[in-house]
């Protein structure tokens, strides 16, 4: 019994991990695709990118290619310092189109809803 408890956990952490790799390759994508240079970094990213669409695990994918675990405290391109945003007062926040992962992003004023880096697909209200 005391087995499956951990394995339940253990699903979770995954889960969760799985969703802020998600979220962190979404939020990261533009940097990342400049930064593989040469082909074999340049094939994995695709592979990454195929697999997110297909909202298939990638965190093992991502370690591969950055050189350690995503949900580390490596902090990667494009992630910045913690608290060091800007502010949200009174804008709108939109989040991942299917739910698949837990990014959000601000909206513009009168502007167009934000795209999901990865499915290109319009991001939901929140």
């Amino acid at each position: 019994m005391r087995q499956i408890a951990f394995s339940v956990v253990d699903e979770e952490a995954d889960e969760s991990g799985e969703r802020w790799a998600l979220g962190a390759l979404c939020d990261d994508l533009p940097a990342l695709r400049d930064h593989c240079t040469d082909e074999p970094e340049q094939r994995l990213l695709s592979r990454i990118e195929a697999e997110a669409r297909a909202r298939r695990p990638i965190r093992a994918l991502l370690a591969d290619l950055i050189g350690g675990d995503p949900s580390g405290t490596t902090r990667g391109p494009g992630s910045g310092l913690p608290g060091g945003g800007p502010g949200r007062a009174d804008e709108e926040v939109f989040g991942c189109p299917d739910g698949a992962c837990d990014r959000t992003a601000p909206g513009v004023p009168a502007g167009p809803f934000p795209r999901c880096g990865i499915t290109g697909l319009l991001m939901a209200p929140r």
